[in-house]
């Protein structure tokens, strides 16, 4: 499946919804679960070249992998 790089709102109401976090690190942001716990760290581009405030695809993919690695459906739905 090819994965396209998605705008850092419409990425950050997908992670409320499940109540997950992202919480700007040194660098990069640290993708916190709801409990709290580290995850992995995600890019947010804001280059010359790239859109300003988007997530690439790779961080997407990474997401996705995450979440179907804890039984949860990537993107998720509201109930």
């Amino acid at each position: 499946m090819a994965y396209k790089p998605m705008d850092a709102k419409e990425y950050q109401k997908l992670l409320k919804i499940v109540k997950w976090t992202l919480e700007k690190g040194g660098i990069d942001y640290n993708l916190r679960d709801d409990a709290g716990h580290f995850v992995c760290s995600i890019i947010i581009t804001h280059g010359k070249n790239t859109k300003k405030g988007e997530i690439p695809a790779f961080c997407v993919r990474k997401t996705e992998k995450i979440f179907k690695g804890r039984g949860l459906k990537w993107p998720p739905k509201k109930k």
